[in-house]
């Protein structure tokens, strides 16, 4: 296993030079020979295996969890990228913390050493065609049931990464083979020439791979029966083909102006596929009295949760530990470093108990805003006079003060006067429970998913409506976008109070913007909303570009008065920000391999 070992790191070595030829033509120079490596399937999978830490984390890109590049946080951290993206600083991609580029100050070449996106896809990509072009012929001591499931795996990840690369630099070239020297790249115009190619990738993974690892006639998986929960699967691979086309059928991809202008045939597809997904019995919403087990658990084991498709494994925290760092107030935790959740993102998504939005409701009151909300606001977000601890007992003397939330102005837990306090009013509690510090000394075991069923669900909705309309769907399914919103909202309030409202469904268009709502309060924090924003084609609105505070006193009965939003940045965003930077190593190499516009 040494020398395989050996093997995998020399055929997938990753320098921090940034341009993508670095990671395409890579030659074996090894103790072992490629048919050695494939001559069965534990060896195959070995090498396989490596394109699962390849999979970037975007919450977490070395060490740092401040990935929010939207609205929807605002942080303190001057160094780090989600900063330089509020500045419109974007070659800073290659330079700062970032799930892009990784940590430039890192002695590894490794990509299994925290993957980021930029190096570890190209590498991937060398990877997967490396596996597709010797599995077949080479994996001669293996049953048809193994080759399928090596082949199924780098058939995935050969399209994953595409579609990884493509989602922040834009339409690229698609790789079918092993590079050998003197190749060059051509970049296609159209994001939809490689989507369609990846598209043809995932089918053949939906093809060969199973529902489930576990199941006792998949023979690959039974030596490591119980332990197959993050392996790819069939529903895996039909929620990425679905996102897919979904991605290549948004305005972004669609060079439109209108924030409406989907591909109507490419939503069809993708909500087709989506259907399939859902019809899969193993995914199943979670309850909602357990929906923090989609998000973390506190016994130090995975939840292989019935949302669970697609992702990666997480890691164990205690008080103040990573999560910590980025979403708990420092005075309980162990970092003066915090995101704090914007105003107007959660006023513009958290909406009220009847289902409409704070601006649609009778129900809200500007001089009580907390009120009457939709239960995830409370399930998810801490606001001024919230419990922060368990244990009230161990926070006495000078920390008595840190038991409840104190974010009225001059409060024991506001910046400026704290450092380490919220900076807009509120904190995001969505990826940590309330025992999760100093004083409780709780344990956390937290991961990440690119794909959970909710995702489906809001995915599903999105093309639905632009393909099919309000109340279409695919043949053979009953479920309309409509129905897909309501499912998610019944299992908040299952008396159907929250569900959606006749004054959102008076047409496509109107109803898209409470399905983009719905998505930004379901998804909220889970790094989804920079994407979002960009392939809707909104980032230049202002609406997008404001980040607000919730400024406040407290009167005698401990109720918020004099309530005043204020504007804590303006993030810059201009048509040339829809798209990042790509490399000059890479646009200078050649003919047909041009920047992005206005880099």
């Amino acid at each position: 296993m040494r020398s395989l070992y050996k093997l995998i790191g020399l055929l997938s070595l990753i320098g921090m030079m940034y341009s993508c030829e670095d990671y395409l033509d890579k030659t074996i120079e090894t103790d072992l020979t490629v048919e050695e490596v494939f001559k069965n399937f534990e060896n195959a999978q070995g090498f396989v295996e490596e394109m699962y830490a390849m999979i970037v984390d975007y919450s977490a890109p070395f060490w740092s969890y401040y990935s929010y590049y939207g609205e929807d946080s605002i942080g303190v951290e001057t160094w780090i990228f989600d900063y330089s993206s509020d500045e419109g600083r974007y070659w800073d991609w290659q330079n700062d913390f970032n799930y892009f580029s990784g940590n430039p100050n890192t002695s590894s070449g490794l990509p299994f050493d925290k993957s980021a996106v930029w190096p570890s896809s190209w590498a991937g990509i060398r990877k997967a065609n490396i596996v597709i072009a010797s599995a077949d012929s080479l994996m001669v001591d293996a049953t048809q049931q193994q080759k399928d499931a090596i082949l199924g795996q780098a058939y995935f990840f050969r399209g994953f990464f595409h579609h990884e690369i493509m989602k922040f630099w834009g339409p690229m070239p698609y790789i079918d083979h092993v590079l050998k020297d003197d190749w060059k790249l051509q970049r296609p115009t159209e994001w939809s020439e490689t989507a369609l190619k990846i598209d043809k990738d995932f089918d053949k993974a939906i093809a060969l791979l199973p529902e489930d690892w576990d199941d006792s006639d998949w023979q690959p998986g039974v030596k490591t029966n119980g332990q197959n929960m993050f392996r790819l699967t069939k529903g895996a691979a039909l929620a990425l083909k679905a996102k897919n086309l979904l991605f290549a059928a948004s305005p972004l991809m669609q060079n439109s102006n209108d924030t409406y202008g989907y591909n109507v045939e490419l939503c069809k597809q993708a909500a087709d596929a989506f259907a399939k997904v859902i019809d899969i019995p193993r995914y199943q919403l979670v309850p909602w009295d357990d929906y923090e087990s989609v998000f973390y658990s506190t016994d130090g084991k995975y939840s292989y949760n019935s949302e669970y498709i697609f992702g990666q494994s997480g890691f164990v925290g205690w008080f103040g530990g990573y999560m910590g760092d980025a979403w708990q107030l420092g005075a309980i935790g162990n970092s003066n470093a915090i995101n704090s959740p914007t105003h107007n993102y959660i006023h513009n998504y958290f909406g009220m108990k009847d289902g409409l939005s704070c601006d649609e409701s009778p129900l809200y009151d500007p001089n009580d805003p907390w009120a009457n909300r939709d239960p995830r606001f409370y399930k998810w977000i801490v606001v001024d006079g919230d419990q922060l601890v368990d244990n009230l007992g161990a926070a006495t003397g000078a920390d008595a003060v840190n038991r409840y939330a104190e974010f009225y102005d001059g409060g024991a837990h506001r910046y400026p006067g704290k450092s380490n306090g919220t900076r807009t009013g509120y904190v995001a509690k969505k990826w940590y429970p309330r025992s999760f510090n100093k004083y409780d000394n709780q344990g956390l075991f937290a991961w990440r998913v690119h794909v959970r069923l909710t995702d489906v669900y809001l995915m599903y909705a999105e093309a639905a409506v632009m393909g099919y309309g309000v109340n279409g769907k695919p043949s053979g399914f009953n479920l309309s976008a409509v129905d897909a919103i309501n499912k998610i909202r019944e299992r908040a309030m299952p008396d159907g109070s929250l569900n959606v409202s006749a004054v959102n469904l008076t047409s496509p268009n109107v109803f898209m913007e409470e399905i983009r709502r719905e998505r930004a309060m379901e998804m909220s924090w889970e790094n989804h909303r920079w994407m979002d924003i960009r392939r809707w084609k909104q980032g230049t609105n202002m609406k997008y570009k404001l980040k607000t505070g919730l400024r406040f006193n407290r009167n005698a009965s401990g109720k918020p008065i004099n309530m005043v939003e204020e504007v804590l940045r303006t993030r810059v965003f201009d048509e040339k920000h829809y798209w990042l930077p790509l490399p000059k190593n890479d646009t200078e190499l050649y003919e047909g391999f041009p920047q992005n516009p206005g880099w």
